[in-house]
């Protein structure tokens, strides 16, 4: 596949492609400035991060806690496998240098979430070999709601799914490169890279072998040609990603045999009230993607199918979106975060053909027909950007979140403390460091608890139980009003 070089200089491009990542980082900064964390999932990621900073190699929820974890529940577990390691390690590293904070844990995804909009950018020079379908696909990155909202944590799968499309993303930017320069260290950091990529969201990353193949011309009659790039880059993921794998199945066998199971059983069931019917993602594109998706998606297979020309890269972003919606499409457990580490592949198919569409109107010299395209694409253009407002929601008042956030901070519990009746638990131990319950305890758990040291602590309410009411082993705690009600 031929390809213009992706480092020749076009300046004026440039000042484009700088304005729309400054765009796309301001949507990301100012969404990701919440003074408070975001429930299902970032609490639960943002606590164990924290945790993580301590010990690295010991994922928790509850530190030390003082009654028996389900570790069958990941909402109460101790030991917490939940989620692959990488981007819990990197938030905790953020708030390692930056403080115990949600804008620190959030700084990653706001960093390698705008790089993204490079990315798509380069990607889509290097398979359209047109600078403007660049521009039109980084714009649509840069301002697409679903991504600005999963970056900030406002939305469920949150940091995990943008730490997984930067390194999907990554990977696919280092074959191309690969393929165009023919140098295999391309394709060996294409591996390092998938490897991350799995220790981010497990198997859904061995799509960049998938891809590889396809970019290379899969066919029968070439497969022993293809298969030595296809053995490095795996072998090269595998040996990334599997050390940790072995570590927590040693480590944690209970846990991580459960966890492996449960993530298995999202193929089968609908798991925790995200079962949804087949065309779930096949409809929810529209909204998550474009409204002009199916428009462009049609235009990409039929110029597929018959045209001589552009068919490797239309091949390779076809590949790029029907794999993944098939597969996920087939699971009964669905959410609209599951689908993002494809959204590059349609941004770059609507950005070429609307390239294409513009110089194909541009041919027939008809100047009434250009400004009729031009206005077109500029509402496509601006429906994009219309959703990206309605996820960021940059008119909402913060003044209740902060108000929470700076009585919360304001705490000072001694060492050792157990609060129980508190309204979100996990964010009172993400900003003190006490243990946090919601239900009450026994007469009996409190007089253990006092026996083995333990400072406790019911949060003050009406409904605080009678056996508590005076006791003199249990302390009052006043906990924000506002928090009852915060989400």
């Amino acid at each position: 596949m031929d390809s213009v070089d992706i480092f020749e200089r076009f300046p004026h491009k440039m000042s484009w492609l700088l304005f729309i990542f400054l765009l796309g980082f301001a949507g990301r900064l100012y969404t990701s400035l919440d003074p408070m964390l975001h429930p299902w999932d970032e609490r639960y990621h943002a606590l164990v991060a924290k945790h993580l900073i301590d010990n690295p190699l010991a994922p928790k929820l509850y530190v030390d806690p003082p009654f028996e974890q389900s570790y069958q529940n990941w909402t109460q577990s101790e030991i917490w496998l939940h989620k692959q390691p990488v981007p819990l390690w990197t938030m905790a590293a953020s708030m390692a240098i930056f403080g115990v904070e949600p804008w620190a844990m959030r700084l990653p995804s706001l960093l390698i979430s705008s790089v993204c909009i490079l990315l798509t950018f380069f990607i889509a020079r290097i398979l359209t070999k047109s600078d403007r379908a660049g521009l039109i696909a980084a714009t649509l990155h840069a301002v697409n709601g679903l991504v600005i909202e999963l970056a900030a944590g406002r939305t469920a799968t949150d940091h995990v799914d943008t730490f997984f499309l930067f390194f999907i993303e990554l990977s696919i930017f280092l074959i191309l490169l690969a393929q165009k320069r023919h140098h295999y260290f391309f394709l060996f950091m294409a591996g390092v890279v998938c490897g991350l990529a799995i220790l981010t969201k497990w198997l859904p990353a061995l799509i960049c072998l998938l891809l590889l193949a396809i970019l290379e011309g899969l066919s029968l009659s070439n497969w022993k040609r293809i298969l030595p790039d296809l053995i490095l880059l795996g072998t090269v993921a595998l040996v990334v990603a599997l050390p940790w794998q072995i570590f927590a199945w040693i480590r944690y066998p209970e846990e991580y045999l459960w966890e492996q199971a449960f993530n298995s059983r999202h193929f089968t069931e609908g798991l925790e009230g995200h079962g949804k019917s087949w065309w779930y993602f096949l409809d929810r594109i529209r909204i998550t993607v474009h409204e002009g998706v199916y428009l462009f998606v049609a235009w990409g297979i039929w110029t597929w199918r018959n045209s001589g020309q552009n068919r490797m890269p239309l091949a390779f972003l076809l590949t790029w979106i029907f794999i993944p919606l098939l597969v996920f499409s087939l699971a009964k457990t669905k959410m609209q975060g599951y689908l993002l580490f494809s959204f590059p592949a349609y941004f770059v198919l609507i950005g070429w053909g609307m390239d294409q569409g513009l110089l194909a109107v541009a041919k027939q010299g008809n100047r009434t027909f250009l400004w009729m395209a031009r206005a077109m694409f500029t509402l496509i253009i601006l429906l994009a950007v219309r959703y990206g407002l309605e996820r960021a929601h940059p008119w909402k008042s913060r003044a209740a979140e902060k108000a929470v956030h700076t009585e919360l901070t304001s705490l000072s519990l001694p060492d050792q403390s157990v609060v129980f009746g508190a309204p979100h638990p996990i964010e009172l131990m993400f900003f003190t460091d006490a243990l946090a319950y919601e239900f009450f305890p026994t007469t009996e758990q409190v007089d253990r608890l006092n026996s083995e040291g333990w400072s406790i602590w019911v949060v003050d309410q009406k409904d605080l139980p009678e056996h508590l009411i005076g006791h003199s082993q249990v302390q009052l705690l006043a906990l924000p009003a506002s928090l009852k009600w915060f989400q």
